[in-house]
């Protein structure tokens, strides 16, 4: 597949399981907290993903005729769930500079789906959160953090089934 950046390692996962979207059978995928040099010391960093038949499941699969406007909403619900999560599971404190905590960041449009249109709704579901653990409270063990971080992303899930649905 030919994504901007090459995509996580889901070889080790803290979690996995699968379930039904839309009359579909998906998998999730989330990685154990893993650390990496180029992000430093401090930094907690988790990959999730969803796969449909064996790739990563956009909205795009759900509804091929979802508005832009409506991909984009449902992607930054997502991304709010998940960063609420994740605060709740570290304790976090707001950055007085304003820097976001967790940050995340995606992969991008699934090649076979962007073709000559931009639109969230073709974004990859394979998600980074990077968690800069000097502002946390507490350091959440890895299964939970695991299962916090899966609920969170299947309630999204739940309302782009719904949206796939009544749009």
């Amino acid at each position: 597949m030919g994504y901007a950046a090459p995509l996580p390692d889901f070889s080790r996962l803290a979690l996995s399981g699968s379930f039904q979207l839309a009359g579909r059978s998906c998998t999730l995928q989330v990685s154990p907290v893993q650390h990496f040099a180029d992000y430093g010391p401090h930094f907690d960093v988790i990959h999730l993903q969803v796969l449909l038949d064996g790739q990563p499941l956009a909205l795009a699969d759900l509804n091929p005729h979802l508005p832009a406007a409506r991909g984009y909403q449902l992607w930054s619900d997502l991304c709010t769930a998940l960063q609420e999560a994740t605060v709740a599971a570290y304790g976090l404190e707001a950055d007085p500079d304003g820097e976001p905590n967790p940050r995340l960041g995606c992969w991008g449009p699934r090649p076979d789906l962007a073709i000559g249109t931009d639109s969230d709704c073709h974004t990859a579901l394979v998600v980074g959160l990077a968690v800069d653990t000097r502002a946390a409270s507490r350091r959440p063990p890895g299964g939970v953090l695991a299962q916090r971080l899966a609920a969170a992303l299947l309630r999204s899930l739940r309302q782009w089934e719904a949206a796939a649905l009544l749009d």
